[in-house]
């Protein structure tokens, strides 16, 4: 597989796991703790998703940096993009206390953007150093250590 259609793979599979990690933050419970995981295991997930379809051959440091950069950044992304406006939906019809936090992030749409591209950055660097972690351990097994 060539490297454009497998970072096209990466940044398909980034996207929905952001997606369905927004959809089950709905729960106001577990909001933070998915949020937390989204921040850090998106890289490893889609690491090891990959090499278990066979799409990656060896998961090195390079390209597991790489790609728990466009993993993360994606990820924490289509989080946001999911979970606030469905959040702020469940906000304004049921108008539970849990959210009050969401009402203030969604004040104003400046203020939104500016969330959404940090939880992306954050996401972001989080996940390379994830993506770094994922290749050292996988090598450091391999070897048999």
């Amino acid at each position: 597989m060539n490297e454009t259609s497998l970072t096209k793979t990466v940044l398909i599979t980034s996207i929905i796991l952001g997606a369905i990690m927004g959809i089950s933050a709905i729960v106001p419970i577990v909001s933070l703790i998915i949020l937390a995981l989204i921040l850090n295991i998106s890289a490893p997930l889609v690491l090891i998703y990959l090499k278990s379809l066979k799409l990656i051959k060896e998961i090195n440091i390079d390209e597991s940096i790489k790609y728990g950069a466009i993993s993360g950044f994606f990820a924490g992304g289509a989080f946001c993009f999911v979970f606030f406006p469905v959040a702020f939906i469940i906000d304004k019809i049921f108008r539970p206390e849990s959210y009050l936090w969401v009402k203030v992030v969604c004040s104003n749409a400046i203020f939104v953007i500016g969330i959404i591209f940090f939880i992306a950055l954050l996401s972001m660097m989080l996940n390379m150093f994830t993506g770094f972690l994922t290749a050292y351990f996988y090598q450091y097994f391999k070897k048999g250590n």
